[in-house]
């Protein structure tokens, strides 16, 4: 099967729809915040955020505070080795002691490690050595001297190509690479090389502390504490190539984008984007693979690639179509936050309004019985896919599960042509009012909705966030 095609008046239909999802499921997770932005073609169709940067302050999140985003940061390291291949600087198969010679003495199996093993995680290399407390925050990210103490005490922990083996220092040593090759500092490289060329001005490769451009905090978990506690931020030093970057949502899919074969911003070029993009190792346990520096997934009828990343306090993903160049990055600012559960949710609700989307002239108005609508059993979305309309229920994990299709009938009354068979296939939903005029819908099993606000009101409950 082929994917759907994707229009704008689509996305920006689908992804408005699923931008109020996604406030819900913040909000039932008690998410401190939550950014999403979305590009079709280049062109941002929606960017938004929920919640606040900081629990302690309620400062109100924006689309401009900038997140850690962590793993990310192998995108960029990959893109920039694989732009050096190009230019001859460097060779994929290169051993990385033949760039860092200190490795091949700290570790000769590593040092006969190739870029190309490096960049796929398959140099069977420690994870982050035999000392990470970092990432509990209770001891420093690894420096050069503590990244060669790391690779010195038994880096290599599996034979080379012998399998998937995720691997901070793996990436950190690729970071040394780029800089041994140019001659420069990492930052300083990926900064003129990558960012600058597409204007990401809210990207950097480490938190700068100077920047004008305001940071969202990080959080704990509600598995370790009774609230959402802020945490400290971290420099990465030696490890920015494999976690350090921080950006924002619409910085993450401009540079997604740039990732596209059509794309006019593209750094690399075809050859090495096929390399990056190849679905190379199995990520056991998974339907996904690792490329050199991608994570490579299909979704529904969709081939993405993209990453995600955790920071203490920030869990992140970005997905990109690069066929239909559609990506979607989704940050949040706590431990525990479904990052990836919402990007995927995304994709999977463009694809839902891509497959049902009509454009006929309606003989009624279909807005009367669009709108939230709720019960003490919760909410009820009735939405417009052009002239066809579904009812979602914008409180589930996968909002595309459990759709009902509906058929006008009239101004007043809808038939439900399609749903799981455990709801109202082939019953009538009608619209009426209360007494005193309130707007009802008589929906699932011939029970009574109201729209959100008024229903609230009836109850004297405030309304939830994300919910109004």
């Amino acid at each position: 099967m082929t994917s759907p095609p994707l229009t704008h008046d689509v996305v920006a239909a689908a992804t408005r729809w699923a931008d109020s999802w996604i406030a819900v499921r913040a909000a039932a997770q008690r998410v401190p915040g939550v950014q999403i932005a979305v590009r079709l073609a280049g062109d941002l169709v929606l960017s938004s955020a929920h919640g606040v940067a900081d629990a302690s302050t309620a400062e109100p999140l924006t689309p401009q505070h900038v997140f850690r985003v962590a793993s990310h940061s192998k995108t960029f390291t990959a893109t920039a080795v694989l732009l050096l291949a190009e230019q001859g600087r460097l060779r994929l198969d290169d051993p990385v002691a033949r760039h860092v010679p200190w490795v091949g003495e700290a570790d000769d199996e590593l040092g006969r490690s190739t870029l190309r093993e490096l960049l796929a995680h398959a140099a069977g290399v420690t994870r982050d050595g035999l000392d990470g407390d970092f990432w509990t925050l209770d001891g420093e990210f690894l420096d050069t001297a503590g990244l060669r103490a790391a690779a010195t005490a038994g880096g290599s922990l599996l034979p080379r190509s012998s399998r998937f083996k995720y691997s901070n220092i793996g990436y950190s040593l690729l970071g040394a690479v780029v800089e041994a090759v140019t001659g420069t500092s990492y930052a300083e490289h990926v900064t003129q090389a990558l960012l600058r060329p597409l204007e990401l001005t809210r990207t950097t490769p480490e938190l700068d502390p100077r920047s004008p451009h305001p940071a969202a905090v990080g959080h704990t978990s509600f598995l370790t504490s009774s609230r959402r506690r802020p945490l400290p931020d971290a420099d990465t030093h030696a490890m920015a190539a494999a976690t350090g970057f921080c950006s924002t949502a619409e910085d993450l899919t401009a540079w997604f984008s740039a990732h596209s074969p059509a794309s006019p911003d593209r750094l690399l070029d075809e050859h090495s984007l096929r390399l990056a993009q190849h679905p190379g190792w199995v990520v056991e346990g998974s339907d996904r693979h690792y490329g050199l520096g991608f994570v490579v997934q299909r979704v529904g009828t969709r081939t993405l690639v993209g990453h995600s990343g955790g920071f203490p306090g920030h869990i992140t993903q970005s997905l990109l179509d690069p066929a239909a160049r559609f990506a979607v990055s989704v940050l949040t600012n706590c431990v525990d936050g479904p990052a990836s559960e919402l990007a995927l949710g995304v994709v999977k609700v463009v694809d839902l309004f891509a497959e049902t989307w009509r454009e006929e002239t309606p003989t009624v108005d279909l807005d009367a019985f669009c709108g939230r609508w709720a019960s003490v059993w919760g909410l009820l979305d009735v939405v417009r896919c052009g002239t066809a309309l579904l009812a979602l229920d914008p409180g589930r994990e996968d909002p595309t599960v459990g759709v009902t299709r509906l058929e006008v009938l009239d101004e007043r009354r809808l038939r439900v042509t399609d749903d799981s068979g455990f709801g109202d296939h082939g019953s009538t939903w009608t619209l009426d009012r209360d007494d005193d005029g309130t707007p009802t819908l008589r929906a699932h099993s011939g029970s009574r909705l109201r729209p959100l606000a008024r229903y609230l009101a009836a109850t004297d409950e405030p309304a939830a966030p994300g919910r109004g």
